[in-house]
């Protein structure tokens, strides 16, 4: 019961999200084919490693409508992002979205998480749930040896009936 408005915030923003990519694929901003797309190519120089794929100028466009107002509803909530079905998170919440800089793993681990494969257990569950919604428990490894105990939330993204990813929220516990 306490874990309730998270999961009606989390499964309506997973819903509106998912409905946004479709009215992207309606109106040509983006093609079926694009935001599917799972050719990872690897960022020159990022450590942790980042990746780039077709649709990234699409969802670095329309995810923080979605992403960032769910930040303001609890002080809880630590972070809302899209992941695709293999936990990639092309755009992240405008906090963590920041360039790496060269020679620094620590700071980027922490403050450039978008356009990773989160592809610990986790990370891998959150982006294949494809039931209503999905609630575990994990330590966050923000890098440099500092974990964070956090409750991971996911709900699907389903666009014209494939199954892109999950909308993936994460909440202190109480």
């Amino acid at each position: 019961a306490m874990d309730q408005k998270y999961i009606h915030w989390c499964v309506d923003f997973a819903r509106r999200a998912a409905a946004r990519f479709i009215a992207g694929v309606d109106n040509g901003e983006i093609t079926m084919e694009d935001l599917f797309d799972l050719d990872y190519q690897p960022v020159p120089g990022s450590d942790p490693a980042q990746h780039s794929v077709r649709y990234l100028a699409f969802t670095d466009e329309v995810l923080p409508e979605f992403q960032e107002p769910i930040l303001e509803k609890d002080e809880k909530i630590i972070f809302c992002a899209a992941v695709d079905v293999n936990g990639y998170l092309p755009t992240h919440n405008l906090k963590y979205n920041h360039p790496q800089k060269p020679d620094d793993p620590v700071w980027n681990a922490a403050n450039c998480r978008n356009r990773r494969i989160f592809g610990d257990r986790t990370g891998k569950a959150a982006g294949a749930n494809t039931r209503p919604y999905l609630l575990q428990s994990y330590l966050r490894d923000m890098g440099g040896g500092n974990f964070v105990l956090m409750k991971d939330l996911t709900a699907p993204i389903v666009v014209k009936g494939r199954h892109w990813g999950n909308l993936r929220l994460g909440y202190k516990p109480d």
